[in-house]
């Protein structure tokens, strides 16, 4: 028993040292940038000029025409687009949870997780546009136009067309997260002993499930809020521009030619820390409320029998709720691909009148350079997230992670997916350019590694921690020592999530574009800060060949990993 306890003992002080480690690798860049905008967004910074303290930064964003409206767009984007993924997950699930089609329905959803959201957005863009695929698939037959409307889609004055976008991307992530999440309740208990109280399928769900699943996604819910309220690439494509999101604005304002504006901008950037924390407590009151009142119509023994009287239309709604929009999305990015290999595509015409690959051969240089950086710098960061994962979740053994010894917790991890990127990254752009160490190669997989880092986590995490001890202790009762038994034992048996962990590091690396253009500082381009700047003025076809090359890339790498895990495990099994 002493040496047991020992043992304990001696895990939990190399876990808090492993934590301190990692806190300091991870979210000690997040604070201390988000420390770098305080001072200069009060008027100190002597690099600038600035040597007293001032409120003129501050009241330039005050006084910034239309910054209320800026404010009022990325609130109520983020909100809306949020609250309706989530709800739309919710009752896909409460309508399909039991009739088997979930899973299914995930592996077909599995690539939109891989594609970059400005890829989501380009595709939007080449299909709602006035001279999108939608208006020529109708013209000239249905609409008589001979030209493109003058009117638009995208973008709209309200934000709608960035909504839909966001919801394209994160509907499938929210849907992952709420399945893992599931996989750790008695759903299909709860909701027969409901039904045999009274109450339908879908109330059952509503009422007894999503209460007890909601806590378990909240993580994951206030990542995507965060990230919709400070989201850069997306909304450089989809947002409207008079005024533009507050974060776009934020962005032109680092991005000005006269230094002086830096001040301005480390103001709209505390100010953009105050909306990410508004908004989180507006989330949270509403659940707060929601759950109030699913209390008070249990109490009351409301059992909405509306919902049940036709089972048919209810799943045909729930499921339309999910795939209509990523079909859709899918739809946009099918209509890049085929710009990406058209010579001559005028409109009304449904296809290109002609074909090939002048696009792939008139910018292959930069193209396939941001497409090499790409793989390095994700390649580079997810097999370091990685690395750095299991070294975590073997020194932390769920014992205290979760149950009743908390001594360890994992939340400080997810700090960079908590902030918003432009908040803290210009106060690591300082400092890197003060250490003389922007625009190389090892600061960017640093900062990639950020990010990418706390995904790998949450993905691996809950796998790594339903480890069956057992198999472990068969090994060490064979003599094998830890080392041993991690390499031989449990690394084999885990090497499916292992490698999907790998694979959405990368992708989550390849979707980066405010870290790359910050800490690269515009000597290392990868295919996503290309496709930005392509997007803003350059041909389509252009255009078109960069999002099916982020496309590519990290199906390509999902690929992989997924004929590394099924060739291992085929060779495990004939063993």
């Amino acid at each position: 028993m002493a040496i047991m306890m020992k043992k304990q003992g001696m895990s939990l002080l190399l876990a808090k040292g492993a934590r301190f480690l990692l806190f300091g690798l991870i979210a000690g860049p997040v604070i201390a940038g988000t420390l770098g905008i305080i001072v200069p967004a009060f008027g100190w910074f002597p690099p600038l000029g600035g040597v007293a303290f001032s409120l003129a930064p501050i009241q330039a964003v005050l006084d910034a025409p239309g910054i209320w409206q800026s404010v009022w767009l990325s609130l109520s984007t983020a909100l809306l687009a949020t609250g309706l993924s989530y709800f739309c997950v919710m009752m896909f699930l409460a309508v399909m949870w039991q009739r088997g089609g979930v899973r299914w329905l995930v592996r077909a959803l599995a690539p939109l997780l891989s594609v970059p959201h400005i890829t989501i957005a380009v595709g939007l863009l080449f299909l709602l546009q006035p001279s999108g695929w939608i208006a020529r698939l109708i013209s000239p037959a249905l609409s008589g136009w001979e030209r493109p409307p003058i009117f638009g889609i995208v973008p709209d004055d309200y934000g709608i067309a960035l909504i839909f976008g966001l919801m394209v991307k994160e509907i499938p992530f929210l849907l992952l997260m709420a399945l893992s999440g599931l996989n750790q309740l008695p759903a299909h208990q709860w909701i027969a002993t409901s039904r045999s109280l009274g109450y339908g399928p879908v109330s059952s769900w509503c009422l007894i499930v999503q209460p007890n699943l909601a806590p378990r996604l909240l993580l994951a819910v206030l990542i995507v809020l965060i990230f919709c309220v400070s989201v850069v690439d997306m909304a450089l494509i989809l947002a409207p521009t008079t005024p533009p999101p507050l974060s776009l604005r934020v962005l032109s304002w680092f991005q000005d030619p006269d230094l002086s504006a830096r001040f301005t901008a480390s103001a709209g950037a505390l100010f953009h820390v105050i909306l990410a924390g508004v908004t989180v407590c507006l989330w949270l009151v509403l659940r707060r409320l929601c759950g109030i009142i699913l209390r008070s119509v249990v109490r009351f023994g409301i059992r909405f029998q509306l919902l049940n009287i036709s089972s048919r239309p209810l799943c045909f709604l729930g499921v339309m709720l999910v795939a209509l929009p990523c079909a859709i999305g899918a739809l946009g990015l099918g209509v890049s691909l085929v710009w990406s290999v058209a010579e001559v595509w005028r409109f009304p015409d449904t296809l290109p009148a002609r074909w090939g690959l002048s696009a792939w051969s008139a910018g292959s240089v930069s193209l396939w350079d941001a497409a090499i950086n790409t793989i390095v710098v994700g390649v580079s960061s997810a097999a370091i997230a990685l690395c750095m994962v299991i070294v975590w979740c073997e020194l932390t053994p769920a014992a205290y992670i979760k149950g009743q010894r908390k001594k360890i917790t994992e939340i400080p991890f997810y700090i960079p997916l908590l902030v918003p990127q432009i908040a803290f990254l210009f106060g690591l752009q300082i400092m890197l350019v003060w250490l003389d160490l922007d625009g190389l190669y090892i600061t960017l997989i640093w900062a990639h590694l950020l990010f990418v880092f706390p995904y790998v986590l949450l993905s691996l995490g809950p796998a790594w921690r339903r480890w069956d001890n057992r198999l472990d202790d068969v090994g060490a009762a064979l003599g094998a020592g830890r080392i041993e038994r991690l390499i031989r034992i449990k690394l084999p048996v885990l090497i499916t999530p292992i490698m999907t962990s790998l694979a959405i590091g990368f992708a989550v690396s390849a979707a980066l574009y405010l870290p790359t253009i910050f800490v690269g500082g515009g000597r290392i381009i990868t295919l996503t800060t290309e496709a930005v700047t392509l997007a803003s003025g350059a041909g389509r076809q252009n255009l078109g060949a960069a999002t099916a090359l982020q496309m590519a890339l990290p199906l390509l790498i999902f690929l992989c990993a997924d004929a590394v895990s099924r060739r291992r495990l085929s060779g495990t099994g004939s063993a």
